[in-house]
Parts: C-alpha cells; structure tokens; sequence
C-alpha cells in the first residue's frame, strides 16, 4: 500500500512498505486539519475583544505601567510577529510608553536566540523598537529569587519578567510528553526561568517507576509539572495569555485570549480532540513523520516518543526526519552528535544498559540532565530505532548512539524487518503517523 507522509515545506515523501506488511487505511492516523482560521488579525482582534476569565489588556494597564511580552522560541510555529503589532498598538493606546516594554523569547534550554533570529521571530521593526532578551539560562545574576514551591522547586525568573506590572504571554498549544500540553504559563516556566528551576520543574512526576509517556495529553489539573508550574506562577503578578491551536505553519485553528489557566484547559480540550490518535492494538512497526517540526532534531525525536506507546515491545519504530540544514543544530550541536555517532554500536549498548543509573544518579544529584536521559531510556530500552534521514545521515553517519540512520528507505525497510523478533517478521502489522508533530498516542491506549 503506498502512503505520502508530508516532506519539508510542499513536499511529500512516498512510502512503499513490503507487500506482507499489514498496512491497511485504518494504520494510517491524521490530525483533524479542518477549519482553519481564514483571517488571522480578525480572530485575534476577537479574542483580544473578549478574554476569557479576565479583563480586556486596555483594561490591566495605565500610563507607567511596565509590560513583559513573553514569546515561544523559533522552534515554535506560532504567527508572533503577525500577533505582535495588534498587541503593542492597543498597549500604547492604553498610556504604555515604548520604553516600558520588554520582549523576552522563551528559549529554556533551548538555543539562544541571537540578533537575526530576533528579527525573524519579532519583526524588524519590533526587534529595532523595543528591549528584546533571550534569558541566559545559566546566569543566575539575570534572575530574581521568588521563594520555593510546596514540591521544593527554587522558583528563579528572569528579571524583566519579575519587574513588569503585567506580563503577555503569546504561544500554542501542542501535546507534550510530560506537562500534557504546552503553552500558556509554560512560556515562563521553564521558558524564562533559570537551569535550576528548569531542572527541578521537569523531573516532576518522574519518581523511580514512573513513566513520563503517562503524562502525555493529560489534564492540567492532574499533571504534577503543570500543578508545580501554577504554584510557582502565583508568586508572580497578574498574567495574560494570547495562545493559539495550530496546525502547520500558518494554519491556525483557533486563537483564544484570558486568563492563562482558562486559556490553556479550552485549547488542551480542542487539541485531544484533533490530536490523539483513536485506541488500536499496538504494533510490530510504528512510522513517524516529524511534521511540522522545521527538522530540529531533538523536537523530531520527541515525535517518536509522543507515539511510543503505539510500539509493541521488542517491535520498531521509524522516524521520518526531514531536516531543514539551518535547524540540525538548533539543541544538539554537530560536537554532541559526532560524539554519540563515535560510540556506534557499543555506544548503544551502554546507552540500553547504563543510562537508567546515570538517570538515577543525576537525579539524587539535582541534574537538571536526568530528564533528558529519561527520554532517552523510554525511547530505545525496549525497541529498535531507525530514522530515515539523509542531512543527518551525510553529516554524521549510520550511528547516533542505538539509533541506525539511513539515506535510502529501500535499506530502512528491510533493517526493520531483519530488526523484528523472527516470530513476526514475515507479516508485521504497522501503524503510520504522517504528522507526527501533531499527533500523539497517550500511554494509557497502548502498551502498559
């Protein structure tokens, strides 16, 4: 059976699986990608005229009153600098003077964002206007101390954002491994808070035994990370949320605005419902596109865990990784990958075998790492990884650590099928995730 998965901006890569593979209509699972916004600055100009839970922005501001806008990274498709000027124009109709206000990127551990990268996100004439920051996220003298939550988080925040008045928080909201969903309060916890507070926020709800893909798609009010983020969100002063639910880049299916927690729930509601994928049996073979990730290679790995639970165990799962060349380096820079890539085949051997004691021992330490190697284990322990990749594959080889890239998907297919254990090799059922960005498998519908 021949599927398309989406391939870079308009394009499309043809998947031609083995004729005994069991891939029927029903393997292949989509997002809901209808209904589209049309126009864009109306609907902004909506919610913004109607918030949720919370006054209208004219309304929280008045000459003097220092703003923070908080923005998500550039590894986010979210129409920023489109949202932008409707914002800052109702502000300074409001007695908001320029040089009151602050625009900080909500990096976290992701790249800095330097002066070009700025412009893209901002604008130009936004980026040369106002004070714009990307928090460095390990000097500690950027930050203020606010206290510590009940869980014993140290809650540190970049100092622009602690000053202000009234702080504008502008991201979308897409499935996430560990907070259900991103956005809304996320931006600045961790997005604008230092390593330390990073660190300790994401190794909530990752006690020994626990499993973060349980995490996955799950419900605000019963997720330890996002109750650990509204604490911590508390001892800040009053908040205002413009997210959007999107699609690819430029498709937008909602855009809502309010108070940051009504925000979230009415987006995270519409994203399950477009998003997560139906309840089926698990497979021998699961397909990923990282689509619409821009091909930042740790966001499309998290493509392939937001799917892990649709992998049977000892069965394999695929990454189809397109890779945009200014991007490959955006978390991981070439250094790190050439030094996983070097390790080969005992490299992965160690990785199987030994990253659960060095999770354990980094979190005894408080590394902020430890929820970076829990990731790692959760995807290669109990299944074969292969991504199909050909930038990655020119640029470091067949080998990151236990996982096999590939430059012809001839060659992937059959690995994956020499990969499977014997009993199932002859006729492996598949499941196919074209969008893998979007989409997701909570734990709870796959492998226990």
């Amino acid at each position: 059976m021949g599927i398309e998965a989406p391939w870079g901006p308009g394009g499309r890569l043809s998947l031609e699986f083995p004729d005994a593979w069991r891939v029927g209509d029903e393997a292949v699972v989509e997002p809901d990608m209808a209904g589209a916004v049309g126009d864009y600055p109306a609907a902004l100009e909506r919610a913004l005229d109607a918030p949720r839970e919370i006054r209208r922005l004219e309304e929280m501001v008045r000459d003097g009153s220092r703003v923070a806008l908080i923005v998500d990274d550039p590894s986010r498709w979210t129409p920023v600098r489109e949202a932008l000027p409707s914002v800052l124009k109702r502000l300074h109709n409001a007695g908001v003077a320029v040089d009151k206000v602050t625009i900080s990127v909500g990096v976290g551990r992701h790249q800095a964002v330097d002066d070009a990268a700025m412009r893209r996100r901002l604008g130009d004439d936004v980026a040369a206007t106002y004070r714009c920051f990307s928090p460095p996220v390990d000097d500690l003298s950027a930050y203020d101390e606010l206290g510590t939550t009940s869980q014993g988080i140290p809650v540190r925040v970049f100092q622009p954002v602690v000053e202000a008045d009234l702080r504008i928080l502008i991201g979308s909201v897409l499935p996430h491994l560990q907070a259900g969903f991103g956005g809304g309060y996320k931006l600045i916890f961790p997005g604008a808070s230092h390593r330390e507070t990073l660190g300790a926020l994401h190794r909530q709800g990752l006690g020994r035994g626990s499993d973060a893909g349980r995490l996955l798609g799950g419900r605000a009010a019963e997720n330890p990370m996002r109750k650990a983020i509204h604490e911590a969100a508390r001892m800040l002063g009053p908040c205002f949320s413009i997210s959007h639910l999107i699609g690819s880049p430029g498709m937008i299916f909602r855009v809502a605005a309010g108070r940051p927690e009504a925000v979230q729930d009415l987006l995270a509601d519409e994203a399950r419902k477009r998003f997560e994928a139906p309840p089926a049996p698990p497979a021998d073979v699961v397909v990923v596109g990282n689509h619409p990730w821009p091909g930042d290679p740790m966001q499309s790995f998290k493509a392939l865990l937001h799917h892990r639970a649709a992998s049977r165990p000892g069965g394999v799962t695929v990454g189809l990784f397109w890779t945009d060349p200014e991007e490959i380096e955006r978390s991981l820079p070439r250094s790190t990958m050439r030094l996983i890539a070097g390790s080969g085949a005992p490299g992965g051997w160690v990785i199987r075998r030994f990253v659960p004691l060095a999770e354990r021992l980094l979190s005894v330490s408080g590394s902020p790492a430890s929820f970076m190697l829990r990731w790692a284990r959760e995807l290669v322990v109990d299944r074969t990884v292969l991504v199909y990749s050909p930038p990655l594959y020119e640029r470091i080889g067949g080998r990151l650590g236990p996982v096999r890239l590939f430059a012809d998907l001839g060659e992937l297919w059959r690995a994956a099928q020499r990969a499977l254990p014997r009993g199932r090799r002859d006729s492996p059922s598949v499941r196919v995730f074209p969008h893998g960005g979007l989409t997701y498998v909570p734990q709870r519908m796959g492998t226990p």
